[in-house]
């Protein structure tokens, strides 16, 4: 690695150069001597008698290339009945290293076909209770007869003096099912009813669920079904006030363990009239997640995320949804100094249906790697006792769990595990709208066939933590929090030790992390009659005395001082007559996040939702200004703002004007940041200046004039209206999909071809833009558009309309 991928490690070890050419050239030649059997009228018997005892021709060793097989006698068997090998000297065919629909050969799976059904029998099976765990224990060790295929599979938790309890002793399940949550599986991955009845098995645990980044699940409108954990993701779809108060807590999903540092896209097949509601886009178009979150490009950027999103929300907990990686310890760290509650590390073996088939093949590493490193530094750093520890990937029975908890796992989520128990037959087809079972689909021919149901789920996650219960018994624990971070715990599975010493794997990256315990334990974790049952040693490197306690994260000053006065103002309505607020207020570039907090209360008072609310504001505003408005808000800044200006705006106005009497031209001056109205799903914003880069990325219904604008305009934009009155930069409408762009200036080069296209101005276009442009000359006194005033057909004419490629039928 050190010579061909320089800057890579490995904490597990693994092949060198040498050894892998090795078990190339022995594959090649055990292939050979199948094919020449077969030629010499060798039938089954004679290649698997003279590969008997692991040997292969002429002593030559069967070989594994990973922790699974990728050849065997059944293998070669199975190739001469499809006829693959009729050659000498064949080489290794590209199937044996995809998952084989019946497990015959290839790459295997910790889920496949077989044990899914088991989990259905599981589920369906009536009366079934937790007396009677032989439907659950087959579907252990058929699981077990692949293992191991992924790094937990190399370990068991043992306790190193043999010690047992009974299971009795155990905390009760409630205290199991309380750590368990949903997958973030968006409405649009899968359908509204098994996005819902996901919810509500989830509810009835207690336990958490996660929306996905695809907005509120249509169940939320009607009957007040939502999850209880909001994600914000690249993409920002259905983003709003609302949807961010609504929840218990919000996560920010730097990036998912399936597909790391890719975004993911919604083919627009699946875009129905419900989705495109949902995410507020246009049905039938496809929408694009962005690779990187575009407001945050350091850890500062995070921490600004994360004030956004409690200044929203100050009762939620903000979770950070990271991938497992090298060094992630630091990056963990990092996000805990930011601010964040919870830390999800997220492992490469969890599904995804928004991804290339390379990333869902090869892309991601274990969360193994990425949980004990991120549990150690943050302990060494004394950071531990202030966040949670969250995981997923594969999940799936009680060993994972207890491995994971020992590891520094707190919580765990499911997402695959949830889907097979609503019915999910690893069709491996989810991008394609076609599910045989209604899951991942949103045509009402293949919806017909969803069976799940909300005890399904509630049924087989009970069964798992009662697997946990009994693996806890068996190493004489009777809490997950007794086990979270006690490395003593972890011991070799003996059945792969000879796997381990072939392939050269080095686990003391697990084996030999120092023992550190969490510091405090929650009421739920363990009954308080057992809580001193276990003392801790005196070796262990912990903090004694500190108790769970998040950081507290108050209200900054100026929007605690807008949220009193406006309270103060709705009290006396009633007494004065008053039917709106005014109020004005100075600022400061350190005052952040201005009108969060009461765009939040706006969100939750719905009899507050339609009060004229009139803000005023002086200075130069700091990040992200006029975050989240909602509600019938009118806000106007006289001097500038930093980045990310009406960032996930929903409704009202802002305007943005220079201070009087500045000596400079506001046409040729930029006054506001990056990111404005990023992810923004309707309102209306003027700024007389030129903004920065970004400006309007993923625009979901917001109207938007503006001076001019540096790189990336317009960049995934899916709905809404943008008019630029002078110059752009380079790229120019790239990912956009939806939505509409005038422009005055002629761009030339700067658009992007392969997004957009010029379409014709309408007698109705015109109507309109010229509304707006009137409109924001009275707001703003723009010195253009008075010039423009005197002269509208001259303006007329130069205005050029783009809209995306798809949309103009030039596609």
């Amino acid at each position: 690695m050190e010579e061909y991928f320089p800057g890579t490690q490995s904490p597990v070890g693994g092949l060198e150069l040498d050894q892998i050419a090795e078990r190339a050239v022995e594959r090649a030649v055990e292939h050979s001597f199948a094919s020449a059997v077969e030629r010499a009228g060798g039938g089954a018997e004679a290649g698997a008698g003279a590969n008997a005892g692991g040997g292969g021709k002429a002593g030559v060793p069967a070989t594994n290339g990973a922790l699974m097989d990728h050849g065997s006698d059944a293998d070669f068997a199975s190739m001469r009945e499809e006829k693959s090998l009729s050659a000498p000297w064949v080489p290794a065919k590209s199937y044996l290293f995809k998952d084989h629909p019946k497990g015959k050969t290839g790459e295997k799976h910790s889920m496949g076909v077989a044990r899914s059904k088991l989990i259905h029998n599981l589920v369906w099976e009536s009366g079934l209770d937790l007396t009677d765990m032989s439907l659950f224990d087959a579907f252990l060790k058929l699981g077990a007869e692949s293992e191991p295929v992924a790094l937990r599979h190399l370990f068991v938790p043992k306790d190193p003096e043999g010690t047992t309890v009974a299971l009795s002793e155990v905390a009760p399940l409630s205290s199991i099912l309380k750590t368990f949550g949903s997958g973030a599986m968006s409405f649009g991955a899968i359908s509204a009813e098994a996005q819902r009845d996901i919810f509500l098995a989830m509810r009835e645990i207690g336990g958490r669920s996660n929306s996905g980044e695809g907005g509120e699940n249509p169940y939320y409108f009607t009957d007040g079904i939502g999850a209880s954990v909001k994600q914000i993701a690249s993409g920002r779809f259905g983003v709003t006030a609302e949807y961010l108060v609504t929840g218990d807590e919000i996560q920010i999903k730097i990036c998912q363990g399936a597909k790391p540092g890719e975004g993911g896209q919604l083919m627009g097949i699946k875009v129905d009239e419900a989705i495109a509601r949902a995410r507020f886009a246009t049905p039938g178009f496809d929408l694009i997640s962005p690779p990187p979150l575009h407001d945050i490009y350091s850890i500062e950027d995070l921490k600004q995320l994360i004030h956004d999103l409690k200044q929203v929300h100050p009762a939620g907990k903000v979770s950070v949804k990271l991938v497992s990686g090298v060094n992630i310890g630091t990056i963990a760290v990092g996000v805990a100094k930011a601010g964040a509650d919870i830390i999800q590390i997220s492992g490469g073996e969890g599904g995804t249906g928004a991804a290339s088939l390379s990333s869902m093949k090869h892309a991601g590493l274990p969360w193994e790697i990425g949980l004990v490193e991120a549990h150690q530094a943050l302990a060494e750093n004394g950071l531990r006792s202030r966040v949670i520890l969250r995981t997923d990937g594969g999940l799936s029975s009680g060993r994972d769990l207890v491995v994971a908890s020992i590891l520094g796992a707190e919580e765990f989520d499911f997402g695959k595990l949830l889907l097979i128990a609503e019915g999910c037959i690893m069709a491996r087809i989810c991008e394609k709208n076609t599910c045989p079972r209604g899951i991942a689909t949103h045509d009402p021919k293949f919806k017909a066939k969803y069976k799940g149901t909300k005890d399904h789920v509630v049924k087989l996650l009970t069964f798992l933590a009662e697997d946990v219960r009994r693996t806890l018994a068996s190493i004489g624990r009777r809490s997950l929090g007794e086990v979270c971070g006690d490395t003593r715990l972890l011991a070799v599975h003996d059945a792969h030790l000879d796997r381990i010493a072939a392939l050269n794997l080095d686990l003391r990256h697990f084996l030999d992390a120092p023992v550190h315990l969490k510091d405090y334990k929650r009421p739920e974790d363990i009954d308080a009659s057992l809580e001193d049952s276990h003392s801790r040693p005196e070796d262990i490197d912990a903090h004694p005395g500190v108790v769970f306690d998040p950081l507290a994260h108050p209200i900054n000053p100026i929007n605690q001082r807008i949220l009193e006065d406006f309270e103060v103002t709705m009290a006396d309505v009633q007494a004065q007559n008053e039917s709106q607020f005014k109020a004005e207020y100075d600022l400061a570039n350190t005052d952040r996040s201005v009108g969060a907090t009461l765009y939040g209360a706006l969100a939750v008072r719905k009899d507050w939702a339609q009060v004229p609310v009139h803000l005023a504001f002086r200075g130069s505003a700091g990040q992200s200004f006029s975050v989240f408005q909602t509600g019938n808000v009118s806000v106007r800044l006289t001097g500038e703002a930093n980045d990310s200006v009406c960032k996930s705006m929903h409704s009202g106005k802002t305007v943005i004007v220079p201070p009087e009497g500045v000596l400079y031209r506001p046409e040729e001056n930029a006054i506001i940041g990056n990111c404005a109205l990023y992810g923004a799903t309707g309102g209306t914003l003027y700024v007389y200046g030129q903004a920065g880069d970004r400006f309007a990325v993923r625009n979901s219904g917001a109207t938007a004039v503006v001076e001019g604008t540096g790189l990336h305009a317009c960049e995934y934009m899916t709905n809404g209206m943008v008019v630029i009155l002078g110059e752009t930069s380079e790229n120019v409408g790239a990912g956009m999909t939806g939505g509409v762009l005038y422009l005055a200036e002629d761009p030339g080069e700067r658009i992007n071809r392969e997004y957009l296209a010029e379409d014709g101005l309408t007698e109705e276009d015109w109507t309109s833009l010229r509304l707006i442009l009137e409109d924001y000359g009275r707001e703003t006194g723009s010195a253009r558009v008075a010039e423009w005033g005197l002269d509208w057909e001259r303006v007329r004419v130069r205005m050029k309309k783009f809209v995306p490629v798809s949309v103009s039928g030039m596609g």
